[in-house]
């Protein structure tokens, strides 16, 4: 079977990019292939094949995938996968482009939150027939993990790993500070004390990253949570972070600049050098990327644990990276089950994929003794009880990154009113909710 090669695929969505995305930002689902895959086969063991895979590991979990793709093709010779890695935001804008214009990757990786996007903008295919094959059963996933990739009563996406929010503590500086570096505060009593502690040594012991919304966003998603609210009424068309849990939450966040804990107008990178450099005891954050770039910095002492309990409740944003099935104009049942027969794989050996970083959805490989061989994915692995995802929403990652989290840096900037801030975000999300509610909802 012929292939193309990675650089005609992206000149060719280059062409028809343009008229691709702009459908997609209408709500235009793509007119071609069919509502449900063929019968396929347990697995594939026909002629050599070549499967086309995208993603957007463009960072250290790159190397880790292409490695697994090596392992796998070693054990299924006749299998090949073309591995293309993109930056998250040229693959959400190229992957429907490709669809739409038949030039559609077989399969593909993608974040929890983007799956009922692309399931709404038909770019996927539902995967509820391949679960047996695959080997996804209900009760090897955390609930909410399970729940994770269904949309409208189908399932769009197979989860591969969890990657929690968690605290990230420099062992060094607690312990200069007279605290037991073998126990880091696990609730809010403890960690004020143990940042005045540390401020008593001349160190602020956590940088908040107000100039970068993102990562200091997420932050915020968990204090919410933790305090008790939510993003979004159950229908997902009104924005419900305006009430009393996310005034708290923030205020909270502003707090650790009131009290001198955190300097003002900094950025992740700033927070990142200045734990390296053990003038900063705290940092959140997800273990994908956490776990290997701290790991790299010779004599550095640190180590990670579930985020602290702040509020009334546990509780800490994650994300997860799933696989999904591209629709095509037609579907070749080879080409699926050559798809099929490496899900199936890589769901059942995804310890080597926690060396990226992130920790294995499967609770069995989650409780296994090759995880207890890697320390930091192991305390990660520790409260991932109390993880939460973003609802199921279509266009909720657009919400989040370009009305919430830009308000909560603004407020932290600033550290003005937090209700106001809050109030201002919750109508102007409000509305883009409704918008995406009349898009979607056509598609």
């Amino acid at each position: 079977m012929s292939t193309l090669t990675r650089r005609a695929v992206l000149r060719a969505i280059g062409t028809a990019g343009i008229a691709g995305v702009a459908a997609t930002i209408a709500g235009c689902a793509p007119t071609i292939g069919t509502g449900r895959l063929p019968r396929i086969a347990a697995a594939y063991d026909g002629p050599p094949i070549r499967l086309r895979f995208w993603n957007g590991l463009t960072g250290g979990d790159g190397p880790v995938m292409r490695t697994l793709i090596a392992e796998f093709t070693r054990e299924h010779p006749n299998i090949g996968i073309d591995m293309y890695a993109l930056p998250w935001t040229d693959f959400y804008q190229k992957f429907p482009a490709a669809v739409t214009s038949g030039l559609a990757p077989d399969f593909a990786l993608m974040h929890n939150f983007q799956v009922a996007t692309n399931a709404a903008r038909k770019v996927i295919m539902p995967v509820d027939e391949v679960l047996d094959t695959v080997g996804l059963v209900e009760d090897e996933y955390l609930p909410v993990v399970w729940g994770s990739g269904v949309y409208r009563g189908q399932r769009w996406s197979l989860p591969l790993d969890m990657w929690p929010d968690s605290l990230f503590y420099n062992r060094r500086v607690l312990e200069q500070a007279g605290l037991d570096p073998d126990a880091p505060p696990a609730d809010r009593t403890g960690y004020e004390q143990a940042l005045d502690a540390i401020a008593s040594t001349g160190i602020r012991g956590h940088w908040l990253p107000a100039v970068d919304p993102q990562g200091v966003g997420r932050g915020f998603d968990s204090l919410l949570w933790q305090f008790g609210g939510e993003h979004y009424d159950s229908a997902g068309r009104a924005a419900t972070f305006a009430g009393e849990a996310g005034v708290e939450a923030l205020a909270w966040q502003q707090s650790l600049v009131h009290n001198g804990w955190s300097p003002r107008s900094v950025s992740g990178s700033d927070a990142s050098i200045a734990f390296k450099n053990d003038q900063n005891a705290f940092l959140w954050g997800g273990p994908g990327a956490l776990i290997n770039d701290l790991g790299s910095v010779d004599g550095l002492d640190w180590d990670v644990a579930p985020l602290p309990r702040i509020g009334g409740r546990r509780a800490a944003f994650s994300g997860s990276h799933q696989f999904v099935v591209s629709r095509q104009p037609s579907f070749d049942a080879d080409r699926l089950a050559a798809v099929v027969t490496f899900l199936g794989w890589i769901l059942a050996n995804s310890i080597g994929w926690a060396t990226a970083g992130p920790v294995p959805a499967r609770l069995p490989i989650l409780e296994s003794p090759e995880l207890a061989d890697l320390p930091a994915q192991a305390n990660v692995a520790a409260g991932v009880e109390h993880i939460r995802f973003y609802p199921l929403v279509p266009g909720i990652a657009e919400v989040q990154t370009t009305i919430l989290y830009p308000a909560i840096g603004d407020a932290l900037l600033s550290l003005g009113d937090p209700r106001s801030a809050l109030d201002t975000a919750t109508t102007q999300a409000s509305f883009l909710l409704q918008e995406n509610a009349e898009k979607y909802g056509r598609a």
